[in-house]
């Protein structure tokens, strides 16, 4: 009996794994977008589950700061604000920078050269305007700097970030014209990591970050402008 009722608790328990993967990947894409209403049923019903999975799902995503859950029991994709952009980035700029510093002294030539692959796809995608497919590929290349940089405690932290970070990358490749200007970034990147230059690999990285944030902020106050003017 102890061994069946362990079984439907896991079997449940991956249920509602499932849902909280399904929407908030579709939040960091941006196909939700912030201030969409999402219900219970309509979710269940499209991901063929009962509503407790989701509402297990939602509750997670709400901890998380992906989802807000009115006193209304209305559960809205929420918005990140700015000081929640810029709290992230700065630490992730902090991060990027110490890790690409330590990959630059341990990098080697394969992995050079699957740095350079990766430069090629972002390059392929830039002249398409293809940010969702940039973005993945931007994320693959910060993904290996980390797991050059032989600090395990470095890269532990920085991946607690990934869901929030991939979520601003998104945002900020999605604003006309950045793809070109965050393309020429990871080139320089890569440059300095070919020379092992440490400092200089440390130094654009965090100016790569910092750009992000940049983009973002004015983009907000673009938008902001706009809504008043319309």
């Amino acid at each position: 009996m102890r061994v069946e009722n362990n079984l439907k608790i896991e079997g449940y328990e991956l249920l509602s794994q499932k849902v909280y993967r399904a929407l908030k990947t579709e939040i960091i894409k941006g196909s939700l977008k912030p201030g969409t209403k999402l219900s219970e049923g309509k979710i269940a019903e499209q991901m063929g589950v009962s509503r407790t999975p989701v509402r297990e799902a939602l509750k997670e995503l709400a901890a998380e700061g992906f989802v807000k859950m009115n006193p209304n029991q209305a559960v809205v994709v929420s918005n990140a604000s700015v000081e929640d952009v810029q709290e992230v980035l700065q630490i992730r700029g902090v991060l990027e920078g110490l890790a690409a510093r330590l990959a630059a002294k341990l990098i080697r030539k394969e992995e050079i050269k699957e740095l350079e692959k990766y430069i090629d796809q972002m390059e392929y995608y830039a002249k398409k305007n293809d940010s969702l497919s940039f973005s993945e590929i931007d994320a693959e290349f910060h993904e290996i700097i980390l797991d050059i940089c032989g600090n395990s405690r470095l890269v532990q932290i920085r991946k607690n970030l990934s869901d929030q970070a991939h979520r601003y990358r998104i945002r900020s490749l999605s604003i006309p014209g950045r793809l070109k200007y965050s393309l020429k970034e990871h080139k320089e990147i890569l440059k300095a990591l070919k020379r092992k230059d440490s400092e200089q690999a440390d130094r654009l990285s965090q100016i790569h970050i910092k750009n992000v944030l940049k983009n973002i902020l004015e983009h907000e106050v673009e938008e902001e402008d706009n809504n008043k003017d319309a």
